[in-house]
Formats: C-alpha cells, sequence, structure tokens
C-alpha cells in the first residue's frame, strides 16, 4: 500500500473538505485527521465507539483515551467528534494575526494548517443539546506557545457561541476510566458465537445472586458459574462485562473493579426485577 501523502497543501486542505472530513455526526462523522494522516505521533488508538457505532482515531493513548472513556459512559454526552476541524481557515489566520500570534504551519511545506479541537461533544443539557469543544493536554505540555494556539481555539468556538474548555490530567477519573476500559468491548457479543441474550436472560438471575455473594473474589465466581451452566471457562465474567457495560447492572464506577482479587458489589438497574430476585433467593434458602 501506498504511503499517504501527509503534508499540508491548499490542495491537501481542499481535498480533506471534498471529503467530508470534519463534517457529519454519529456514525457518519469523519474526523479530519485520522491516525494515518499524523506521522510520530507515538502511542495512538482505535476504539469503536459505544455512541457512534464507528471507530475513533485518538492521537494519545494516556490523556486523550482515557477522556474517550468518560465520553462514552456520561449518560449526558450524547456524541464524539475527535480531530474537529476549526474551519473556515481563513477565521483562525484572522484570529492568530489580530493576536499578534503566528499561526500553526506545516513544518515542512510552511502551509498554514487546520487547527483541530480533540473533541467536539454533543452534550445533553438542562438548556437543551450544547456543543462543548475540549482540547485534552498534560500540564506538563502547556508551554507558552501551546496556550498561544489554545487561545486562538478559544476565540475560533467563542466566536461560534461553543463552550471550549481545556482538559488535563486533573479532570481524568482515573477509576472510572479504568473501570469502562475493563467492560468496553464486552457491550455487545461479537466474537462470543457461544452466547446470545436468550441464554443471558436466562441465567441472568442465578448469575446475579451468585455475584451478591461478597467474600470470594468475582473471577472466581464466574469460573463457578461457568461450570455450573456448563459453559466455556470467561463466559460468566464477560456477561458480567456485558450487563454492566449496558447498564442492566449497576455498581460505583468510581470505585476500581478488581475482579481477580475482590468481590463485585453490584445491584440491579430496575428495582421491581431487584426485589423479585431477591424474593426468588429467600424462597430456595428456605426449601
Amino acid at each position: 500500500m501506498a504511503k499517504r501523502k501527509r503534508a499540508t497543501t491548499r490542495s491537501s486542505i481542499i481535498r480533506k473538505i471534498k471529503e467530508k472530513r470534519g463534517q457529519g455526526q454519529g456514525i457518519h462523522y469523519k474526523p479530519w485527521l485520522t491516525i494515518h494522516d499524523v506521522p510520530s505521533i507515538g502511542l495512538a488508538s482505535r476504539i469503536k465507539g459505544w455512541k457512534t457505532g464507528r471507530i475513533h482515531h485518538l492521537f494519545s493513548e494516556h490523556l486523550e483515551t482515557a477522556y474517550f472513556y468518560m465520553c462514552e459512559w456520561s449518560q449526558s454526552t450524547t456524541d464524539i467528534r475527535e480531530q474537529f476541524p476549526l474551519l473556515p481557515l481563513e477565521k483562525t489566520l484572522h484570529i492568530a494575526e489580530t493576536l499578534g500570534i503566528r499561526h500553526p504551519k506545516d513544518p515542512n511545506t510552511r502551509e498554514p494548517i487546520v487547527m483541530t479541537t480533540d473533541f467536539m461533544l454533543t452534550v445533553k443539557t438542562e438548556q437543551g443539546m450544547e456543543y462543548w469543544a475540549h482540547t485534552v493536554k498534560p500540564k506538563s505540555k502547556l508551554t507558552k506557545r501551546t496556550l498561544e494556539k489554545f487561545e486562538i481555539e478559544r476565540r475560533f468556538f467563542a466566536d461560534e457561541g461553543v463552550k471550549w474548555r481545556l482538559i488535563t490530567e486533573d479532570d481524568i477519573q482515573y477509576n472510572l476510566v479504568k473501570n469502562v476500559m475493563w467492560i468496553h468491548s464486552a457491550r455487545r457479543l461479537i466474537g462470543m458465537n457461544h452466547l446470545n441474550e436468550n441464554i443471558i436472560n436466562e441465567i441472568e438471575e442465578e448469575l446475579f445472586v451468585a455475584f451478591m455473594n461478597r467474600v470470594k473474589p468475582c473471577a472466581k465466581v464466574a469460573a463457578e458459574c461457568d461450570r455450573k451452566f456448563g459453559l466455556p471457562i470467561g463466559s460468566c465474567l464477560f456477561i458480567l462485562r456485558h450487563l454492566l457495560a449496558n447498564k442492566r447492572w449497576l455498581v460505583d464506577m468510581n470505585i476500581r473493579i478488581n475482579p481477580a482479587l475482590e468481590p463485585i458489589q453490584i445491584s440491579w438497574a430496575n428495582n421491581n426485577i431487584l426485589g423479585a430476585v431477591m424474593k426468588n433467593n429467600e424462597q430456595r434458602a428456605g426449601n
């Protein structure tokens, strides 16, 4: 496969616009930059999103990806658009000139680049749907030059009526992030050919009662349930992740889940179902 041309030129910007980069919403959105467009970006990741159903291109495996997982879990965030372009280019050029700040340029071609913000979020608020532009950066990298570029961003979005905010490591809920990472790939049953929703529905009640045993680590309980239900090893732990990812079962996501070492404190999202489960459990114990 031929290498993609990465240099910024007027023609490359026009080409991206024609490709509808930075346009659309949800599954139809195309980020202005993908991990194939930017060389030497260090750790990067491609993650299929829950909210959008498409692959997200994240340029920092640590901070940017962590914030992505927080947005995935948030009930108020309805859409996540990464690498969102600040267009038209003439507008950021004008803002930079007004501020007396050098506009970012391609180091090779010296052409002005289209600036991007890390995340454009669609957020459900009490006032209605809003767009929030969030730029993610470690505090250690907030140099004078970086802050100058962020000021161009801030001014751009202020003029657009979009809330802009800088996100640093101080804003990351790391226990929540680790928990979402653990359950994220289990949202769907892809690749689990021996499982389907009917099987899960059949064993869900018994499985819930088993996990409510808060003495054994939940991985050990899951393995015991695999044997009880005649399922391949790892199935019940996957089901636990699946039900948590779909918020059918609830845990305090700000407390780190440690399946190999600790039990899990779960509740049922539907309190009516939970009451029926507990009643059935009591009846079994009395027989």
